[in-house]
């Protein structure tokens, strides 16, 4: 009996690179391939999401050159077609403001020359500026997240201007190392005192420091720490303005009651009468200085009470240096002045009355010469 066997031998298939032609059938010349406008300022920023986005549909080739003219069919029409497509691109990630000031240019890698030579600023002065912003940025009462989001803009700009050499040498690490570092104490420098002074001391106080991102991490939870304190200390400051002012003592309900209210049912125990209850007796407590105004009497040396007594029958300790004898004061001036002011009308009146009737019953008496005639 024989036995045969058979060798399989597994095949690997490689797959090609795909075409820089290759367009699919989403594409199209007005679609916004990159989330950031280019404005006057931002060429920087524009420019590396830009190629970010052309590269991941491998068509970086068309703006830096690697991917040359063809000059015959049938590649030259689909460069052409593929070229098109970047130009609607990047036109259409321009400011609308500056689009109007750009000259129509049909080849892509032409075209973004222009535009390079055009905003791109001198890289000594940009850097100088960035670094001017960098010292300068504060977190100035934002959010964790807004404050490091601002940072992290300026410092990736700056370091897109920097060279692109990587270093090789054994001192890489070292000179990484010492970059992160001036991050994290940047970052560190910017925070909010003293809401964060105990964890920058905390921090800046290691050696070695950890990695930034490890920084950013431990402040995102001191600051929830803190808001979560802040907002405990809010509702227990709330709760007690709202117990102080729900609890009102018995002296403050009284002066607060209403002034005015419903006697028909009030009776006094001591004189019998209607009207009022015990506490408010007159007979009981003295007769205040108005009643003997309202009653036009005298008031008598034995109505004095030792406690004045205020309007209404509430009692009040002093000399009679309250509201009573301010009131009397008052009435009594005004009243002065009214008689006085009737007392002139009165004479004013008279005399003119008077003035009147002198001249009506002026005339030709009988001792006067005219009669004579």
């Amino acid at each position: 009996m024989s036995i045969t066997s058979q060798d399989t031998s597994a095949t690997v298939v490689v797959a090609s690179a795909p075409s820089p032609y290759q367009l699919s059938s989403s594409d199209n010349p007005g679609a916004l391939i990159s989330f950031v406008i280019l404005q006057e300022d931002n060429y920087a920023e524009w420019a590396t999401e830009l190629q970010n986005s052309l590269q991941a549909k491998h068509k970086l080739g068309f703006i830096d050159g690697s991917t040359p003219k063809p000059t015959s069919e049938p590649d030259l029409s689909m460069w052409r077609a593929a070229n098109s497509m970047i130009v609607g691109w990047i036109r259409t990630s321009i400011d609308p403001k500056l689009c109007s000031t750009v000259s129509f240019i049909a080849e892509a890698s032409i075209l973004w020359e222009s535009l390079r030579s055009r905003f791109s600023v001198g890289n000594g002065v940009r850097k100088q500026v960035l670094k001017d912003e960098i010292a300068e940025c504060k977190q100035n009462g934002q959010s964790m997240l807004e404050y490091y989001g601002r940072l992290s803009k300026l410092w990736e700009e700056l370091q897109h201007y920097k060279t692109g050499r990587e270093c090789t040498c054994a001192a890489a690490p070292d000179i990484a190392k010492e970059r992160e570092d001036d991050l994290v104490h940047q970052f560190l420098f910017g925070l909010d005192l003293p809401r964060f002074s105990n964890i920058r001391s905390t921090i800046t106080g290691e050696d070695p420091k950890p990695p930034l991102t490890q920084v950013y991490s431990r402040v995102i939870r001191e600051e929830q720490n803190l808001n979560v304190a802040r907002s405990k200390e809010t509702t227990k400051t709330e709760a007690i303005g709202f117990t102080v002012k729900t609890e009102v003592s018995p002296q403050a309900a009284v002066v607060s009651a209403p002034r005015f209210r419903d006697r028909s049912t009030l009776s006094c125990t001591h004189c019998r009468r209607q009207g009022h209850d015990v506490s408010e007796c007159f007979q009981l407590h003295g007769y205040p200085e108005w009643f003997f105004e309202q009653k036009g009497g005298p008031r008598s040396d034995n109505s004095q009470p030792n406690i004045s007594v205020q309007r209404g029958g509430r009692p009040t300790r002093g000399s009679g240096r309250g509201r009573g004898r301010v009131n009397t004061a008052r009435m009594a001036s005004s009243s002065d002045n009214g008689n006085d002011q009737i007392t002139q009308l009165i004479n004013l009146l008279a005399a003119q009355r008077s003035n009147t009737s002198s001249g009506k019953l002026s005339g030709l008496f009988f001792e006067d010469f005219d009669w004579s005639g």
